[in-house]
């Protein structure tokens, strides 16, 4: 009696059509109702796969809070337009929807033009003005005059009230005391682009002053009042001044910056960066 043998081409086939019909079944594509925004088509998508959110950001490489935050169709909790898109694209991929058709829809629905993600939105007072460089200097001059201003007016008061012996003890110790400075100070902070580099700066309430790629040289110089923060896709691409001084690079080479504080960036000699020459 003839023992039938296995075939081994169905033994190997068998084991690769369960994957495959397993790859069909995660990408298919969900069911959901036109009429749904983009925020709930992509939470509808995400538990229909049984998906969770830390589950998401975990395959996809993103941030949970972002992928809430397209979710939520709130476009001030993203680090930029351009990022973004960008990441409405991995998701939408992840869970098997049409990201051209998402990405068209989120852009109407927040009202992101497509022209928006690379062209900037800011203040006219906010634009790099490369061909005024004298400003700074104009208002540091200003401060000056004021401060001498200030101690001769303080000077005449102390004359008037004190006896010749006090008046000249007050002179000796002024003599030899440093000067003070005004309880106000004149932060002029700027960045300067090393190479080609996407670069972003926020008000405090969120709103995008600037947001699109700086050429080799380009000097940026936003407002420095505290709740500002920049953003940048390579933090090494730019380089940090404050009153003229350097203050290092935005960030570490090839790594990005989100939201950091203009208003915390220091010179890198009084921030103790700097090694002393010898």
């Amino acid at each position: 009696m003839l023992n039938t043998t296995p075939n081994s081409s169905q033994n190997e086939t068998t084991p690769h059509e369960g994957r495959s019909s397993r790859r069909v079944e995660t990408v298919k594509a969900p069911d959901l109702n036109p009429e749904w925004r983009a925020g709930r088509k992509l939470t509808e998508a995400r538990q229909q796969r049984g998906l969770s959110l830390d589950e998401v950001a975990e395959r996809i490489r993103v941030r949970r809070e972002f992928l809430e935050a397209l979710e939520q169709m709130n476009v001030k909790l993203l680090p930029g337009k351009a990022y973004a898109v960008a990441f409405l694209r991995s998701y939408a991929r992840e869970l098997g929807i049409d990201e051209q058709s998402i990405v068209d829809q989120f852009q109407d629905e927040c009202a992101l033009s497509r022209e928006d993600v690379e062209k900037p939105i800011r203040a006219p007072s906010t634009r790099p003005r490369r061909e005024r460089p004298w400003m700074a200097a104009v208002a540091l001059v200003a401060v000056g005059a004021g401060f001498v201003g200030w101690r001769a007016i303080s000077q005449d008061n102390q004359d008037n009230v004190t006896e010749p012996a006090v008046e000249q003890a007050a002179l000796d110790s002024d003599a030899g005391a440093p000067l003070v400075t005004p309880g106000a100070e004149i932060r002029v902070v700027e960045i300067k682009a090393l190479s080609e580099a996407w670069l972003e700066a926020r008000g405090p309430d969120g709103t995008v002053f600037l947001s699109r790629t700086l050429q080799p040289g380009d000097v940026y110089r936003p407002d420095a009042s505290p709740g500002w923060t920049l953003h940048a896709r390579d933090g090494s691409a730019f380089e940090l001044f404050v009153n003229g001084q350097s203050a290092g690079a935005l960030g570490p080479p090839g790594m990005p910056v989100l939201g950091r504080a203009i208003d915390e960036i220091q010179p890198a000699m009084q921030a103790g960066l700097t090694t002393p020459r010898s």
